[in-house]
């Protein structure tokens, strides 16, 4: 099945929280829906680690969701 995960950050300073595809099934074939659920949570710690924007301490993940299918992002806030 492809899955999209999907994080959503907030800025601790405010309300203001979006959605970020993080990764893929089309970029990653190891990302599998099971995978999602079971490591979700420690991939996330490293992709914001890595992350140009979202590694400072200004954001946090609020959540994440696996969503089945590809998932387009909407240009809105959370």
């Amino acid at each position: 099945m492809f899955v999209t995960v999907v994080a959503v950050l907030c800025r601790l300073s405010s309300t203001e929280c979006i959605n970020e595809i993080v990764t893929s099934s089309a970029l990653d074939s190891a990302v599998t829906f099971q995978s999602c659920i079971l490591n979700g949570q420690a991939a996330l710690a490293k992709w914001k680690e890595e992350h140009p924007i979202y590694h400072s301490e200004a954001w946090h993940i609020e959540r994440y969701k696996c969503v089945p299918g590809d998932y387009k992002l909407a240009h809105h806030k959370v």
